[in-house]
């Protein structure tokens, strides 16, 4: 494990807790956060799948489409995968 430093201002300072571990799991959530939010931006911007953007940001498709909703976005939708998803369960059934 490396050690940083880093400088930060007073005001984020007083709000940090004192354990070290408190702020391990800051920085996980903020970074996953960071990383979430990049990934809208990017699908935004077109040209990538959602798949892709939640690949990118370590997350399941499931979770992403509930986060694009959430920024009111509407995912691409294809009817036609759903049809063969349910007819290759059926047959499976069969």
């Amino acid at each position: 494990m490396k050690t940083i430093t880093i400088r930060l201002p007073d005001y984020l300072i007083e709000e940090l807790p004192e354990e070290e571990s408190s702020i391990y799991e800051i920085l996980k959530l903020g970074l996953k956060q960071l990383k979430i939010e990049k990934a809208i931006a990017r699908y935004k911007k077109g040209g990538v799948s959602l798949a892709k953007v939640a690949e990118l940001a370590g997350i399941s498709i499931r979770e992403m489409i509930l986060i694009a909703y959430a920024h009111g976005l509407e995912p691409k939708y294809d009817k036609s995968l759903d049809e063969s998803e349910i007819s290759s369960e059926m047959v499976t059934k069969l």
